[in-house]
């Protein structure tokens, strides 16, 4: 079927160091039976020599292949968002250049959003593989929540990887939605964290279209990294806890005992690793206080943390005293 131009899908892919990987990535982009799209290649400063791996995909007129400019932060958030810059689709497909599209990914997504013009995007689920294993697992969701999509979204299943939703581009300009490249951890649940308050209209449907790998090294995985990624979750959790604080919302005691429980724990996570005296513990976490006075746990519950705030920040023991845990979870739905 011959499609006009403006149905074009810009598939947009981050890569750093993956020579050995993306040509499987690419190759299932290729094999899509959906044809009018555009692959966006950024590289984050590999030293791999990828662009040589690329050569014969560029004599396809469809991959477009850029390195992140210099004056921006590097990361794969700064490639995505310069990889949107520069697209020119009316649909956007984030991917990793580790993962594979199964023949119909965009085929089915695109003929969804096409009937249903009112979506501003449409999700599927995925299926995890482990490298040089036979293990292989759906990665299943709660896709229709009883509760407020936001609560839902924040700690009752309702998730979906960077690359399930296909999204209008309208949508995202319109809404001034990209990533934030100060994360380096949790930025795929802060895109979506931001998009769900808008309250968009989706659709989440069970079609398992593309499949992620796991048990190559990352970034994220990296222990170098622990640090700034427990760094990049706190940042996360303070950019929700300040959107809830505007909203009237059904769920928000809730959420603030989901938010403290967490904040909690990396607030233990990072005083094991780098002990900090009480005005650096302040400093970062001063929002603890602000949940605790918010949240709808007991006097004595709430003495206890306070009791082992101080007892972590200063001798680095008391973490019984702060740990607790929010269980709200829904059971997934498939």
């Amino acid at each position: 079927m011959q499609l006009s131009s403006h149905n074009k899908i810009s598939v947009i892919i981050p890569t750093y160091n993956r020579v050995d990987l993306i040509e499987e990535t690419l190759d299932s982009v290729l094999g899509q039976t959906y044809t009018n799209w555009e692959c966006i290649i950024v590289d984050d400063g590999s030293l791999d020599n990828i662009s040589k791996v690329l050569i014969p995909y560029l004599e396809d007129s469809r991959f477009k292949f850029y390195n992140r400019p210099s004056e921006k932060k590097k990361g794969a958030n700064s490639c995505r968002n310069y990889g949107f810059e520069m697209s020119s689709g009316e649909f956007i497909k984030w991917f990793d250049s580790d993962d594979i599209m199964l023949p119909d990914f965009l085929q089915k997504q695109f003929t969804y959003l096409d009937q249903n013009r009112s979506l501003d995007f449409c999700i599927c689920l995925s299926e995890t593989f482990i490298e040089g294993t036979d293990t292989a697992y759906v990665n299943k969701a709660n896709r229709n929540p009883s509760h407020d999509p936001i609560s839902a979204y924040l700690f009752k299943n309702h998730f979906f990887l960077t690359a399930a939703p296909l999204w209008r581009k309208e949508f995202l300009k319109k809404n001034n939605l990209l990533f934030d490249e100060e994360l380096s951890n949790s930025d795929e649940s802060d895109f979506h964290f931001r998009a769900i308050i808008l309250r968009p209209k989706y659709y989440y449907s069970d079609d398992i279209l593309y499949k992620v790998r796991r048990g190559n090294s990352s970034i994220t995985q990296n222990k170098e990294n622990f640090l700034p990624t427990l760094y990049s979750k706190v940042r996360f959790f303070k950019k929700v806890e300040l959107e809830i604080k505007k909203m009237e919302i059904k769920d928000k005691n809730l959420i603030y005992n989901y938010l403290l429980s967490r904040q909690l724990n990396l607030f233990y996570e990072i005083q094991k690793i780098n002990n900090r005296g009480i005005v650096a513990c302040y400093r970062d976490f001063s929002q603890l206080f602000f949940l605790l006075k918010e949240s709808d746990i007991s006097v004595f519950g709430k003495i206890k943390i306070l009791v082992g705030f101080f007892l972590v920040s200063f001798f680095g023991k008391g973490y019984q005293l702060i740990y607790f845990k929010v269980n709200y979870r829904e059971l997934i739905e498939n």
